[in-house]
């Protein structure tokens, strides 16, 4: 359970902040995510009352705080992210109340990265120079700073490798032939609930050319799920209602 800063000082920092971004009309940043991509856009601060903020954001950013019902929101002035609530969105002028501003301790989500999932079944094999191999399914993949790649493999419940051992990772995209190869380091281990498989993170690197063939990959589910939420904005613009 999150625990979070909320003392009358530190709401009265945050509310006199966001008074400097609505008299000089300088923007502040909002940070959500869809479906694993980043949702980040600038947006106007229209409103502040002790109560809750008027914002004007994008309308991808819109519909991100619809789906997610909440927003991160950051400015130079303060040293943390700040967590809100919508109370109001009006789609069509693109205008969000929120409310219940606070610095979260602890933020679920990437905000920085993509973590992409794969719309079709992708196998990888799984190997080890001190022994032991077996297949998985990759369940997400992310390209992190410092050229690391990051990959979520299901694998089953007996698994040859521990935290910290050193593994190669072998697999292909559904749009190409092309075998690629991840060298890293068990990052983690878990169980899957309700299931008997694990749940094995392996953070590395990848030659060259198989890390713009991630990069790629990812690219494309960037864009394809970024216009899935062009949709869903249209939709709400519309005054349609979201299917569960």
């Amino acid at each position: 359970m999150e625990t979070e800063k909320t003392t009358d000082q530190l709401s009265d920092l945050i509310l006199d902040n966001l008074w400097c971004h609505l008299r000089e009309q300088r923007p502040i940043t909002l940070y959500n995510t869809y479906q694993g991509v980043p949702v980040t856009y600038a947006a106007d601060v229209a409103m502040v009352h002790p109560d809750y903020i008027g914002l004007i954001t994008h309308p991808l950013q819109t519909a991100a705080i619809k789906l997610e019902r909440q927003t991160f929101m950051q400015s130079k002035g303060l040293p943390n992210l700040i967590r809100a609530n919508p109370v109001s969105i009006d789609y069509t002028n693109r205008v969000v109340m929120v409310e219940n501003l606070r610095v979260p301790h602890v933020i679920g989500a990437d905000l920085y990265h993509s973590w992409i999932t794969p719309t079709e079944s992708i196998s990888v094999e799984l190997d080890s120079d001190l022994g032991g191999s077996l297949s998985g399914s990759l369940m997400s993949l992310a390209a992190l700073d410092d050229n690391l790649i990051h990959v979520v493999v299901q694998v089953p419940d007996e698994v040859p490798f521990s935290r910290q051992d050193e593994i190669h990772l072998s697999f292909k995209f559904p749009d190409s032939g092309d075998v690629i190869q991840v060298a890293g380091v068990v990052y983690s281990l878990n169980g899957l609930a309700d299931q008997d498989t694990r749940r094995l993170e392996v953070e590395g690197r990848a030659a060259l050319q198989d890390e713009v063939a991630i990069l790629a990959y990812i690219a494309r589910r960037e864009d394809a799920l970024i216009s899935e939420l062009e949709s869903i904005y249209m939709q709400l613009r519309k005054g349609k209602g979201l299917e569960n």
